[in-house]
């Protein structure tokens, strides 16, 4: 059994993990509300669900009662395995994680945890002494794993471990309408979009308005989509080629359609654009307490991949200028396509699936 959900980040990378065990019997443990609720089932695995929220740090005096529902899902996630025996169980992180590790070590089951940031998140902190083996997606968090930590890498769909550029850019160009004569920035910031980065490219328009070398996709997320969707009209004075849409499912696509993006430093972003090579301007949420996403594009940038762009600081002169200068240098781009490669591991998932049948 796999328990982790909450946002798309622990969702995606576990999916990832049940796809890779294909002849093991795998199901899910999650919430009615998070990721889990809709992509789980849509991947094809049953999901069993508990009532679990989780604890915002910033309102302290809510903790007793987050600790009375937390106790009520741990209950509520031992009657799960009990009733379906796992040989082990998958740790993933967020809220709804911890109670069924809990769970899970009342009943003797070995745990397996997999973090995909590049620091532990609350419920691994709490998991690690619970666990048989910790894996971690980047090197610079094995020490903390300490002697249970392996290092697998963030696992990813298999449409981006087996990723073709040259199979699929013919196909995405045509699907988003985009030129071949022309360098394409993929702008994207999640599935809700990401307002400074949104912002920023929106404001191309007008920047790159004389420019019919370089074109834009810009994906806005479903939140900013109609706002930007209003004011994206140019007159046919416009050289640049714009193209923007809500959101996209097939991502394979839309990344071989580009020579460089701009975007979040998430860790699975972080993981598909470095299993299909993807240069990137990476622009960090500046509200993690323990920063994170900076963390984890630094090592990016630090191996020549990608660069690393201040949340305040990125504006659409300062994309605008160094988007421009990337986009036009072939051998730039290509030094940083294959430094990106080098970073990615795209048999994360199988290295994770050996970890989890070993415990089991």
């Amino acid at each position: 059994m796999i328990a982790g959900g909450g946002t798309a980040g622990h969702v995606n990378p576990a999916i990832a993990l049940a796809r890779a065990m294909s002849d093991d019997d795998v199901s899910f443990i999650g919430t009615a509300s998070g990721a889990e609720a809709s992509l789980v089932p849509a991947a094809g695995f049953p999901l069993e669900k508990i009532a679990v929220v989780g604890f915002d740090r910033a309102k302290p005096w809510l903790l007793p009662r987050t600790g009375a529902r937390a106790a009520g899902a741990v209950v509520g996630a031992r009657r799960l395995l009990e009733r379906a025996r796992p040989d082990v169980l998958v740790g993933m992180g967020g809220y709804v994680s911890l109670p069924a590790v809990l769970a899970a070590r009342s009943l003797n089951a070995p745990v397996v945890l997999h973090e995909q940031n590049i620091v532990f998140g609350l419920a691994h902190k709490v998991s690690k002494p619970f666990a048989a083996k910790i894996a971690v997606s980047f090197e610079d968090t094995l020490e903390a794993a300490g002697a249970k930590g392996v290092y697998v890498g963030n696992p990813v769909a298999p449409e981006f471990a087996t990723f073709s550029k040259e199979a699929l850019r013919e196909r995405a160009l045509e699907r988003f309408g985009l030129d071949p004569a022309r360098r394409t920035l993929l702008v994207f910031g999640g599935s809700q979009g990401a307002k400074r980065i949104n912002e920023s490219a929106h404001g191309l328009l007008d920047a790159w308005a004389e420019r019919g070398d370089v074109q834009v996709l810009h994906v806005a997320g479903r939140l900013a989509y109609a706002q930007l969707k209003q004011g994206a009209s140019r007159g046919s004075s416009s050289r640049l080629l714009y193209e923007l849409v809500e959101f996209v499912e097939d991502m394979p696509l839309a990344y071989a359609a580009a020579d460089l993006a701009l975007c979040r430093g998430g860790a699975t972003t972080l993981a598909e654009l470095a299993v299909v090579g993807l240069p990137a301007i990476v622009v960090p949420y500046p509200y993690h307490r323990d920063r994170q996403q900076e963390r984890q594009a630094r090592v990016a940038e630090r191996a020549g991949a990608a660069l690393v762009l201040d949340d305040s600081a990125t504006t659409t002169a300062s994309v605008a200028q160094i988007a421009a200068a990337l986009l036009l240098d072939d051998a730039k781009l290509k030094e940083m396509s294959q430094s990106f490669l080098a970073l990615g591991r795209p048999d994360a998932a199988q290295r994770l699936a050996h970890v989890v049948r070993e415990v089991a």
